[in-house]
């Protein structure tokens, strides 16, 4: 009688599993921030720029100009909120780290610094465990069981500098700042892993 049971059980366990299966998903999705909204972003970005001036100033190509005299230019894709105020602390840092001068427009300078950045901005990953909602939270599409939410102040660049005696050009290695600000999650409490620092 008993084995005749657990029989009849082991599809509807085998369903169980199955449905469970799909339910809880195992997934990871990227989202890029384009705004600076929030002190948690505005500080994520700006920390990631002043770790990658720090970085790009200590670069050998830029240390050999100590004491120097250059024009500087500071390019990204489009206008960018951050590029004005990546500019000033690219000046700062240069004349803080080897007394380099930054010329104004019309002066004539022996090298030329040309900074490129190819990231200036936020991006989050999400990676979890997570249920659908089903309706039960209108603000959600799911409820996460445990997830690992990690937002990031990326900037990555590289700079090229060139001697206007002889025409010729360095460039420096490409360099990647980023700062982590890492959250877990759960459907009763969520704590951080790190702070913004």
């Amino acid at each position: 009688m008993t084995q005749r049971l657990l029989r009849n059980h082991r599809p509807a366990r085998l369903a169980v599993a199955l449905l469970s299966a799909c339910v809880m998903v195992g997934c990871s999705t990227r989202q890029v921030s384009t705004t600076l909204e929030g002190s948690t972003a505005q500080r994520l970005v700006t920390y990631s720029l002043d770790q990658f001036i720090e970085d790009l100033t200590a670069q050998p190509e830029i240390s050999a100009l100590e004491g120097e005299t250059v024009h500087l230019r500071v390019h990204f894709l489009r206008e960018h909120p951050l590029l004005d105020y990546a500019t000033r602390l690219i000046n700062a840092q240069l004349n803080l780290s080897h007394g380099i001068k930054v010329a104004a427009p019309g002066d004539e300078t022996e090298h030329e610094l040309d900074v490129f950045f190819n990231s200036m901005g936020t991006d989050s990953d999400d990676f979890g465990l997570s249920i659908p909602s089903l309706g039960l939270i209108a603000s959600a599409d799911s409820i996460n069981i445990l997830a690992l939410d990690m937002y990031h102040g990326v900037t990555e660049g590289y700079a090229i500098v060139k001697t206007n005696s002889d025409g010729t050009m360095e460039k420096t290695e490409r360099v990647l700042a980023r700062i982590r600000k890492d959250n877990v999650s759960t459907p009763i409490i969520d704590f951080p892993l790190n702070q913004v620092k």
